[in-house]
């Protein structure tokens, strides 16, 4: 008498085939993958439609090389097109931190960069506060009457290495600046740091606790305590006018592609464990 080849009363006598979870979590993973990638794709759209709506600070100079006690001069720079529909930049604040163990910035002379567009008066106010490693150039369009837009120079800092600084590498971050467009809205920044080598040194200076930079109370605190104490500020001169870590689309794609080997992989396997 032959036996069913199969079942019999409902229940399997074979072995499960585990090759088809393999196969439809393969599956799950390419079209996770695929939708993965047409969000990063439309994201990706979205970063290089908003490109002009941003502001990038970088020096002309990212990395210098130093002796302790010298001193040297960087140049900023800032590249902007305004916002949507050619409102242009009213105002900003370029912030640069420093640790004060290793670096002074001694003046701030601000530029010309507020001047581009039409005719206008330029204010500008500055603030140095060694002591909290913390120097504020301010400048703004007065009337804003359009606004300015443009690449050039915004300010020429004047940094001095302390005379104790042993070999190490220091830096002058810009990532808290703010730049208000005429309509009262911020622009995204892209910043770029000054990499400073002192004495050849390779090694990462510690981390510094900075202020916020819009916490003026403390920031001023820092520069009277260092008055009181004999400490030499930049001489406060009337300066002439002159791109999260960020998830970015690329990273998405890299993301979507790990995924999609893996799913295409778990497919392959599951369909030859079939065979």
């Amino acid at each position: 008498m032959t036996g069913r080849p199969a079942s019999m009363g409902g229940y399997s006598t074979g072995k499960r085939d585990r090759s088809i979870p393999l196969e439809r979590m393969g599956i799950a993973l390419v079209v996770l993958a695929l939708c993965l990638a047409g969000i990063a794709i439309i994201f990706g759209a979205g970063i290089v439609s908003a490109g002009d709506q941003l502001a990038v600070i970088a020096p002309a100079d990212n990395e210098i090389d130093a002796e302790p006690g010298e001193e040297f001069e960087v140049d900023v720079l800032m590249r902007s097109r305004g916002g949507h529909g050619g409102t242009g930049v009213a105002e900003f604040t370029l912030v640069a931190q420093y640790h004060p163990d290793y670096l002074e910035i001694t003046s701030v002379e601000g530029a010309n960069w507020l001047e581009q567009g039409t005719e206008t008066d330029v204010v500008e106010e500055h603030l140095l506060a060694h002591e909290a490693g913390t120097v504020i150039l301010e400048q703004r369009r007065d009337p804003v009457d359009g606004g300015a837009t443009g690449d050039a120079r915004v300010a020429t800092l004047t940094v001095r290495v302390a005379e104790d600084a042993p070999p190490s590498e220091a830096s002058i971050d810009f990532g808290d600046s703010s730049v208000i467009l005429e309509n009262d809205l911020p622009l995204a920044i892209l910043d770029q740091a000054v990499t400073v080598s002192i004495d050849d040194g390779e090694e990462p200076v510690d981390s510094f606790d900075h202020p916020d930079p819009e916490d003026r109370e403390t920031l001023e605190a820092a520069v009277t305590a260092a008055d009181e104490s004999g400490g030499e500020d930049g001489e406060d001169d009337e300066g002439v006018a002159e791109p999260i870590p960020g998830f970015r689309a690329a990273d998405a794609l890299i993301a979507v592609g790990f995924v999609g080997v893996i799913g295409f992989g778990l497919l392959a396997v599951g369909r030859w464990r079939r065979t």
